[in-house]
């Protein structure tokens, strides 16, 4: 496929910033970015002032967790979970977790569907 036109008997060649194959991979991915982006700057506030004090304290450190998600957990959510830690519980929408690296633990509040990361009573 070529972006030449005939105007008027003359070749007009096409700027490749109005193509439009060039245009939708660029929204594609400005959404991608933002989708992401948003998650790095709302994550953190998602992670309770007492659990961030305790991962402040020592990064090596593994905790046990309560995950409130904004539904009921299901296989999929299980399966992120199981890659982190290990589920002891599931009561509605919170998920306990122990033994859980601080790393995990921000990775986990990028996620949409997590409303709130605290410690497991």
């Amino acid at each position: 496929m070529s972006n030449l036109t005939v105007k008027d008997k003359k070749i007009v060649q096409h700027r490749w910033y109005t193509r439009r194959d060039f245009l939708f991979c660029a929204v594609i991915g400005a959404l991608v970015m933002t989708y992401h982006g948003w998650g790095f700057i709302e994550g953190p506030s998602r992670i309770t002032s007492q659990l961030h004090a305790k991962m402040q304290a020592n990064e090596e450190i593994k905790v046990n967790i309560k995950i409130t998600s904004n539904f009921p957990a299901q296989e999929f959510h299980m399966g992120v979970f199981q890659e982190v830690g290990t589920i002891r519980d599931t009561k509605g929408n919170d998920t306990f977790l122990f033994k859980v690296k601080p790393g995990d633990i921000r990775m986990l509040s990028r996620k949409y569907w997590i409303k709130l990361i605290d410690l497991a009573p």
